[in-house]
């Protein structure tokens, strides 16, 4: 599906809200193809190119956290396009990490992910427990110029 027929589709069900999901192996490799996906959900949204690039980097760090410390064989991603803002959830299956410690001190077991994250979108929410991690982010589109 290109960024072409996505749009195509979203025109066809004015105000649809229904997610793309991609469930992705917990390799590098697909790292991607979900920032692909990001770019065209940013172009339904009417992101400026500038809101992309961020979005796409955001998704990066989020995916790159789960394949380095979730211990997985795949994980979710889920991207919701909303009136001129994206939404995205990268759900993960693994133990679950304590949110307060690497929130407070980045270092050396990470943490600067979730603040580049957090640095790149609007809203950021994460829950983790030992079954796993959602971590939900919403961009919104920048004001033309």
């Amino acid at each position: 599906m290109t960024c072409e027929t996505m749009k195509n589709i979203q025109s066809t069900e004015p105000g649809s809200t229904e997610p793309i999901v991609l469930e992705l192996p917990s390799s590098s490799e697909y790292i991607l193809l979900a920032r692909l996906v990001v770019s065209c959900v940013g172009q339904l949204a009417e992101f400026e190119p500038e809101d992309i690039y961020d979005m796409k980097l955001a998704v990066t760090e989020a995916a790159t956290n789960v394949i380095r410390h979730a211990a997985v064989r795949s994980f979710h991603v889920e991207y919701r396009v909303l009136p001129r803002a994206v939404q995205v959830v990268v759900v993960d299956r693994g133990g679950g990490f304590d949110i307060g410690e690497l929130a407070a001190r980045p270092g050396e077991h990470g943490g600067f992910g979730l603040a580049v994250i957090r640095s790149l979108v609007d809203e950021v929410s994460v829950d983790s427990s030992s079954s796993g991690t959602r971590l939900k982010m919403i961009r919104r589109a920048t004001a033309s110029k």
